[in-house]
């Protein structure tokens, strides 16, 4: 195993390793029954095998670790003992680091609405849509004009409606007048006819008056009926035109319609401000990708700079400071970090002395069924070969 991986996963391991571990190492151990049966006596030592198979691996683990960890505190050892006048350049390449990530962190906090897709559509048309987003809101505006006219038409369409109703209740009205009026003087002329027998009386006035009243009601009906009829023409003639400028708003607005549609289908957007809105997003995120590009550069840079410094000083693993410069330049973190890995070896050493433990008792248990069952040595030696044991020199079974 790479001694850099044991590095890397120093601060990852959880504690249920080492839970494992210490309840392994205080499984209860108890004395082997000489008297059982040969598939109990076989399947108790094909499970100390199995453990001690498991404590050995548990070893071999740890001691790759507790060489990691070792090795790390000896880096830390060599990067404190580097003279102070030798340091500058180490330390600049640390301060770089450090803040670069800073800044990097930042960048990649940076939250927009810009979808990929939109990113993409945007970086096409760079160039156009400067030149677009006045055209946009002139059209919007444009927009605007166009429904306040169609809800002025609209409206003036109603009003017209009703003018027309009027002029045709006045109408009637007048036709209503003229059959009265008519009914009325034919009325009088029978009674007049009528009356006229007697030559006693004068009907002369009453005839002419009645006369006077057909003619004065007659050309009242006939310049009232003249009015409307003028009216109604000139209602007419509003209509159409209400209707032609309806028809030419329209067709303003359909075209209108369309070119919005269509840009703001072409950008992905609802409307101007959604558009310009993105835009200067998309001119921001312009400006965050370079600089975190420039990051990416500088940050490579100094990253060689620091591994060369510290390789300079026979620094086994260089590359793992690129991860943690604060406490190249900051004793403190520095001291914080060999604290918790001297805490980490010391339960390194825990856990190795617990399975190493495990193991021995696991043998001697094997041991002691060999010694009370000698019929079943052959058998336990195929086991111990077969789990390796005997090769390794973990337990010798004396023929």
């Amino acid at each position: 195993m790479d001694i850099r991986m044991g590095f890397l996963d120093i601060f990852k391991k959880g504690e249920s390793r080492e839970e494992r571990n210490s309840s392994s190492g205080s499984v209860k151990t108890t004395t082997a029954n000489v008297n059982s049966n040969s598939m109990e006596q076989l399947g108790f030592i094909k499970e100390n095998c199995d453990m001690i198979a498991e404590s050995d691996r548990q070893i071999a683990e740890a001691k790759v670790e507790y060489q990691a960890v070792t090795s790390y505190l000896t880096d830390m050892q060599k990067i404190d003992m580097i003279p102070r006048d030798q340091r500058e350049n180490l330390e600049d390449a640390a301060k770089k680091i450090y803040n670069l990530t800073l800044e990097r962190n930042k960048f990649q906090e940076n939250h927009t609405r810009i979808l990929d897709r939109q990113y993409r559509i945007f970086e096409r048309y760079e160039l156009q849509i400067p030149k677009e987003l006045p055209s946009i809101k002139e059209k919007e505006e444009y927009q605007k004009k166009i429904d306040k006219d169609i809800e002025y038409l609209e409206n003036e369409k109603h009003i017209l409606a009703e003018e027309k109703e009027d002029i045709i209740g006045k109408q009637g009205y007048l036709r209503s007048i003229a059959i009265a009026t008519s009914v009325v003087v034919v009325l009088l002329f029978m009674l007049f006819a009528f009356l006229g027998r007697d030559d006693n009386l004068n009907l002369s006035i009453p005839f002419l008056l009645t006369v006077l009243m057909g003619m004065a009601s007659a050309f009242y009906i006939f310049m009232e009926t003249r009015k409307n009829n003028y009216d109604f023409q000139l209602v007419q003639l509003k209509q159409n035109r209400q209707i032609v400028l309806m028809n030419k708003v329209k067709i303003k607005s359909v075209n209108n319609l369309n070119y919005l549609d269509y840009t703001y289908n072409k950008y992905m957007v609802d409307n101007y401000e959604d558009l310009k809105s993105l835009w200067d997003e998309f001119i921001m995120l312009k400006d965050v990708i370079k600089r975190y590009q420039s990051n990416t550069e500088m940050l490579e840079f100094y990253n060689k700079e620091l591994v060369d410094e510290l390789n300079r000083f026979d620094v086994a693993d260089a590359e793992i400071w690129i991860y943690q410069p604060l406490a190249i330049l900051d004793n403190r973190e520095m001291v914080e970090i060999r604290h918790r890995l001297n805490v980490r070896r010391q339960k390194l050493r825990d856990r190795m002395d617990a399975s190493m433990k495990q193991k021995e008792e696991s043998l001697e248990l094997i041991n002691s069924v060999i010694k009370a069952n000698p019929q079943y040595k052959s058998e336990t030696k195929r086991l111990l070969k077969e789990y390796g044991i005997v090769s390794r020199g973990s337990l010798k079974v004396e023929e």
